[in-house]
C-alpha cells in the first residue's frame, strides 16, 4: 500500500513544471560528504607514481576531476533511480528528497547526472590522447559501474552487489588507474595500495546501508544488511575499517608498500572510536553521524597514506 502511494506521489511530482534550481540545491544533491570517495584513491595512486619518479600535473588534474564528476554523477543517478523505482519517499534518510520536496524535478536530477558523466567522459578523452587508447577501458568500466549501480537491468545496489562494485570502482579502479595514467605499466604496489582504500570506501556505503536498513527492508532493496541482518552490517563495518590497517601492514611487511605507510596507524584512534560507536548503536542518528565520520576517516587515511608514500622518497 505504501509503495503504491509512493509511486502515485512520484508520478504527481514528476508532472510539475521545472523551475530554476539554486546552486546550494545542486551541491546538496551531490552529497559533498561522500566525495572523499573520489579524492583519496586519486591522491594515493598519484603519490605512488611520484614515489617511482613520475608526476604529470595536468594528467593528475584531469584524472582528479574526471573521478570527481563521475562520483557526483553517480550520486545524482542514485537519487533519480531510487525515486523512479519507488525506493525512496519524502521521509527517506538516505536520499536528499529534493524531488519530493519539489526543490528539483526528476528530469533536472537526471540531467545533472548526465552532465557530470559527460564532463567525466570529456576529461577521459583528454587522458586517452595523453596516455593511450587503453584508458577507454578504465573510463568505460567506471561509467558502466556508476550508472548501473542504481539503474536497471543490473541495479547492483538492490542486489547486494553494491559493496563489491564500489570496492572495484572507487578502490581498485581509481587508485590503480590514477597510478597507471602517470606510469603506463602494471604495478602490484598500486594494486596493494588500492585494497585499504577500497575497504574504507566500501565502509562508507555499508554505513549508508546500515542507516537505511528499515527503509530498504520495507521496499525489499537487497543490500547486505537487509540480506544478512543489521548486526551483520555493524560487524562488517568493523571488519572493513580494521581490515584497512591490517592490509596496509601486510603489504608493508611484504615490501609492496614502503615502510612509512605504517604511519596510517596514527589515524587508528579515529577508526576505533568509529567502530565502537557503531557496534553499540541502537538509534539511527548514530549511523547518520557514523557515515560522516567514516567519510572523514577515508579522507584522512588516504591523505596520510599518500603523504607517507611521498615521504618514503626521502628516507
Amino acid at each position: 500500500m505504501r509503495e503504491k502511494k509512493t509511486m502515485r506521489d512520484a508520478r504527481s511530482i514528476s508532472q510539475r513544471t521545472a523551475q530554476p534550481v539554486a546552486l546550494k540545491t545542486w551541491v546538496k544533491t551531490s552529497r559533498p560528504f561522500t566525495l572523499t570517495a573520489a579524492v583519496s584513491p586519486v591522491l594515493v595512486g598519484t603519490a605512488l607514481a611520484g614515489y617511482e619518479g613520475t608526476f604529470h600535473i595536468w594528467t593528475f588534474l584531469a584524472t582528479f576531476f574526471s573521478c570527481l564528476f563521475l562520483q557526483i554523477g553517480t550520486n545524482y543517478f542514485n537519487e533519480y533511480f531510487d525515486y523512479r523505482y519507488g525506493l525512496d519517499h519524502a521521509g527517506s534518510l538516505g536520499a536528499m528528497t529534493v524531488i519530493f520536496k519539489q526543490e528539483m524535478t526528476a528530469g533536472q536530477v537526471l540531467g545533472g547526472g548526465i552532465f557530470c558523466f559527460v564532463v567525466a567522459a570529456l576529461l577521459g578523452v583528454a587522458l586517452i590522447f595523453a596516455v593511450g587508447p587503453e584508458i577507454i577501458l578504465f573510463g568505460l568500466a567506471g561509467i558502466l559501474i556508476a550508472y548501473f549501480y542504481s539503474a536497471k537491468p543490473f541495479k547492483f545496489s538492490s542486489r547486494g552487489l553494491g559493496d563489491v562494485m564500489v570496492f572495484l570502482a572507487m578502490g581498485v579502479l581509481m587508485t590503480w588507474g590514477s597510478y597507471y595514467v602517470q606510469i603506463h605499466h602494471w604495478s602490484w604496489s598500486a594494486l596493494a595500495a588500492s585494497i585499504p582504500i577500497g575497504f574504507l570506501v566500501t565502509s562508507i556505503l555499508n554505513m549508508n546501508n546500515v542507516r537505511d536498513y528499515q527503509d530498504d527492508l520495507a521496499v525489499n532493496k537487497g543490500t547486505l544488511p537487509v540480506r544478512f541482518g543489521l548486526k551483520f552490517g555493524q560487524r562488517f563495518h568493523a571488519a572493513l575499517l580494521f581490515g584497512s590497517y591490517l592490509a596496509t601492514t601486510i603489504f608493508v611487511i611484504s615490501r609492496l608498500l614502503p615502510w612509512p605507510c605504517l604511519l596510517v596507524w596514527l589515524t587508528f584512534p579515529l577508526a576505533y572510536t568509529n567502530v565502537r560507536s557503531v557496534l553499540q548503536a541502537t538509534e539511527r542518528k548514530t549511523f547518520i553521524v557514523g557515515i560522516k565520520k567514516t567519510s572523514m576517516l577515508h579522507l584522512v587515511f588516504g591523505v596520510v597514506l599518500a603523504v607517507s608514500i611521498l615521504l618514503a622518497i626521502f628516507l
